[in-house]
């Protein structure tokens, strides 16, 4: 018997990570995109393949799928599903729910499972649905973390470069019954798997990409392997690593493993990444739970030396303005006061403003000297 699964958002992590997990388990696909350019693309191509940056696997050709716009009358489709899977980015997980709220009844809504960063989106989905839906019913809403990088392949219309990860971790407690992906690994207590994560890997994936970017680089794993960089994550980790062991209660050794497979990540030159991608949505990175912000408050609790996070807000604060405001009258203590709800005088925020402004004013920008 086949099974249906609709996938919102066919960008890299839809098409590239959940749709290879979902065509290898027998899944038919259905993307609904709100982008009318890639909805044409997939329409007209009817395929695409996913290849691997250590060509250690064939390329898997995706071509058993239909996509649909957003807009589109999607009540039939959805009734199809045996499955739910967001790929949109969680600050997007509203226009799931207000199109899940449009064309489903409460008891109509199948299983969900996000494929996105933050601390827990599927209890954003399920609670913004709730809101939609006026109702308490408490849908089965299920989470992944994604460690698995995903790239366009630029001259190609459609095609995916990918890390060839067969690791798929799911909130269990959301799921009903077992997920049927080759890899998934069921995990109970996922909020705080998660928190693990974005407080380990994406901060360093946050170091890297802000670091990266005022460092005038384009290529992920050059700016992962400068040796300013390379340095200021290792002088990070060693307070970050025995911090994140306590709050978590967690060995230190066990911690530092779960640090050194990101290292080796982020630091492989044959995976293709580029630092615009890895740093955008700065300013939800900015913000209270996510990868610099929290990492900083479990350093600073616990007593270990926190300007890198701080350095690393400041280089945030000047990729935003540069991708945002570029032109427009920019206030980064103003802007960074309103992400986080804190007083202009609060020291992060000073001490980020800070560092955005040695940054800016560095003609020859050396990252150590600013430490």
């Amino acid at each position: 018997m086949s099974k249906t699964a609709v996938v919102y958002g066919a960008g890299q992590t839809g098409r590239g990570y959940a749709a290879r997990y979902l065509q290898e388990s027998g899944y038919q696909i259905i993307f609904i995109e709100k982008n009318d350019q890639l909805v044409q693309r997939l329409n007209e191509d009817k395929h695409y393949e996913i290849h691997f940056y250590h060509k250690d696997r064939t390329p898997i050709i995706i071509n058993d799928f239909r996509v649909y716009n957003l807009e589109e009358g999607l009540r039939t489709f959805l009734l199809e599903a045996d499955l739910i899977i967001t790929s949109v980015g969680e600050e997007n997980l509203h226009e799931v729910a207000t199109s899940l709220a449009k064309h489903l009844s409460e008891y109509e809504v199948p299983q969900l499972l996000t494929c996105e960063n933050g601390i827990n989106p599927a209890r954003v989905l399920k609670q913004t649905l709730q809101k939609n839906m006026n109702t308490g019913k408490d849908f089965a809403t299920s989470q992944t973390a994604v460690f698995c990088s995903t790239v366009n392949i630029n001259s190609t219309r459609l095609d995916i470069l990918s890390q060839n990860e067969t690791y798929f971790p799911y909130d269990s407690d959301g799921f009903n019954g077992t997920l049927d992906f080759a890899g998934a690994v069921p995990i109970t207590n996922f909020e705080n798997f998660l928190k693990r994560k974005i407080y380990t890997y994406n901060c360093l994936a946050g170091l890297i990409s802000y670091l990266g970017y005022v460092k005038g680089y384009r290529i992920y794993s050059e700016a992962a392997n400068d040796p300013e960089i390379s340095k200021i994550m290792n002088r990070l980790l060693g307070g970050l690593n025995p911090a994140l062991a306590d709050y978590f209660d967690i060995s230190l050794e066990e911690q530092q493993g779960f640090s050194q497979r990101a290292l080796v990540k982020f630091k492989d030159e044959l995976m293709l990444d580029y630092v615009i991608k890895n740093g955008r949505a700065a300013r939800r990175k900015l913000g209270t739970t996510e990868r610099i912000y929290a990492p900083y408050k479990i350093l600073k609790e616990r007593g270990y030396n926190t300007e890198i996070m701080t350095l690393v807000a400041g280089a945030a604060l000047t990729y935003l303005e540069m991708i945002e405001y570029e032109g427009e009258d920019y206030m980064p203590a103003k802007e960074l006061s309103k992400i986080l709800n804190l007083d202009d005088q609060d020291e992060f925020v000073r001490q980020a403003v800070d560092y955005y402004y040695q940054i800016k004013n560095k003609e020859q920008l050396q990252l150590l000297d600013l430490l």
